[in-house]
């Protein structure tokens, strides 16, 4: 078993990620290990205002960037991030593993609904 999967399942058997996430982290492993490049090029980001069917934030990101901006990102901004019950290394590995889809999903305090998603 390689590495990416042993990972994958340490994130699972640590609680950090759910039986789904890592499921779908183990088939983009699979993936990537097959034949061609299946890793995912962008990050996607979209936001609504409650009862809004038009996205007030859509933002589409290269992955290169994400990957720069999460090495480079202040200790308080990632304190805010962890405060949100999002892990950083959950994304990580997900953009390391070519995973695709939706990886965030959140609910804030002023009724926003934000998704974040992989292509």
């Amino acid at each position: 078993m390689n590495d990416e999967r042993l990972r994958v399942l340490k994130l699972l058997e640590e609680k950090k990620i759910s039986a789904d996430e890592a499921a779908r982290l183990l088939d983009a492993v699979g993936r990537a290990d097959g034949e061609g490049d299946h890793r995912n090029r962008f990050l996607k980001v979209r936001v609504w205002e409650r009862n809004s069917e038009k996205p007030k934030v859509n933002v589409t990101l290269p992955i290169s960037l994400v990957k720069w901006g999460m090495k480079m990102a202040p200790e308080h901004a990632k304190a805010k991030i962890a405060d949100a019950d999002i892990d950083l290394k959950v994304v990580a590995d997900a953009l390391e593993s070519g995973v695709t889809g939706k990886i965030v999903e959140v609910d804030d305090d002023d009724g926003d609904h934000v998704e974040v998603w992989l292509e």
